[in-house]
């Protein structure tokens, strides 16, 4: 059995970032028998299980009630597969266990830092190190990120996996964008690191030239938003399902992705990038070291120079779609071996793995 610590993702969180790479992972352990422990430390006095095929079960449990059961799982487990640190935090414990990968999702405790919690930066720089420390690998999502590690840790004995952040959206190479008015799509919340305000302005500033859609789950703040800048009937704000959000891109040319220079983005690997490269939307940037894809050589526009209205020629943005395209077929190829490849190690780890029912 394979001891996944996190919420299993339901048609409740298809959206989320997060839960889109715990799907992704799943679906590599597909063939195995699994459960997923999610451990509260408030909630879930009562143990919950839920069974929903032969191979795959959910148990939910409090960290403090249940934590003679947490341990005997995590021993009586092959491989303990803990996504992101937070996790990490209420499986603790089970890093006393061998066989153990981290799927660290992003730079936790500097994300934390940046929105001014200093208290919740120390605590979860400690547990990161923990789980750099007690796992026989990590997982990151960019190159950007590994070597963020290295110089922050040094030398550390665990593996490093690179698997940039992937689901199944497809690579669509066929959209027909006719349109005579630009489209320039937004989609995501209203987190701080968005600059939604610099974006709003933007798009006060650029109405009379271009078409405006946001895709977000914060319908009354961008409503709002909307109005504070004179926004209103010239922007198209909805919260759609995962397919129709697909539909959406296609329509579009531009896609904001206004992300400041510092260590946060620049070891991400934001899905809604992905998702723009994939449908042919050209990312709007505040500045491009995002991720790897500057290193790699993705295309982009500035937001000065969309503000300005000085954008390349249709046949230089269709060469810029072009060029994502391959950039990001190549990423997945890549993404893809080395799941496969850290599976197989996961497996071979003291033969680890139940066998296949």
């Amino acid at each position: 059995m394979i001891l996944f610590i996190s919420r299993y993702p339901d048609k409740a969180t298809e959206k989320d970032g997060m839960m889109q790479r715990v799907a992704a992972v799943d679906r590599r352990f597909a063939d195995r028998r699994r459960v997923y422990l999610g451990i509260r430390f408030f909630g879930n006095a009562r143990r919950r299980s839920e069974q929903l095929s032969a191979r795959l079960g959910i148990l939910r449990v409090n960290f403090f009630l249940h934590f003679f059961l947490i341990l005997k799982l995590g021993f009586s487990a092959r491989g303990i597969y803990v996504h992101s640190v937070h996790n990490g935090f209420r499986a603790l414990p089970l890093y006393l266990c061998g066989n153990i990968i981290t799927d660290l999702h992003g730079v936790f405790p500097e994300e934390l830092a940046y929105y001014g919690k200093k208290f919740a930066s120390l605590l979860y720089g400690v547990i990161e190190w923990i789980a750099i420390r007690r796992s026989r690998a990590v997982i990151v999502v960019t190159d950007a990120m590994a070597d963020h590690l290295r110089a922050k840790y040094g030398d550390f004995r665990a593996g490093i996996y690179t698997i940039p952040i992937f689901d199944d959206f497809p690579i669509d190479e066929t959209a027909d964008r006719k349109a005579d008015t630009l489209v320039a799509i937004y989609s995501g919340g209203s987190q701080k690191w968005q600059n939604i305000g610099l974006m709003m302005d933007a798009m006060a500033r650029t109405r009379k030239k271009y078409t405006f859609i946001i895709l977000t789950p914060d319908i009354t703040y961008f409503e709002r938003k909307a109005a504070e800048y004179g926004l209103e009937g010239r922007v198209k704000i909805l919260s759609v399902s995962k397919s129709a959000v697909y539909e959406q891109y296609l329509q579009a040319d531009l896609g904001f992705a206004l992300r400041d220079d510092s260590i946060v983005n620049r070891a991400a690997c934001p899905t809604k990038l992905v998702e723009y490269l994939a449908c042919g939307v050209i990312p709007i940037v505040l500045q491009p070291e995002i991720g790897d894809f500057a290193r790699r050589g993705y295309g982009w526009i500035s937001l000065e120079r969309f503000v300005s209205g000085e954008l390349p020629p249709k046949e230089e943005l269709e060469r810029m779609r072009s060029d994502n395209y391959r950039l990001l077929r190549c990423m997945r190829d890549a993404a893809d071996e080395t799941m496969r490849r850290m599976a197989a190690d996961f497996a071979a780890a003291g033969d680890r793995y139940d066998t296949a029912a």
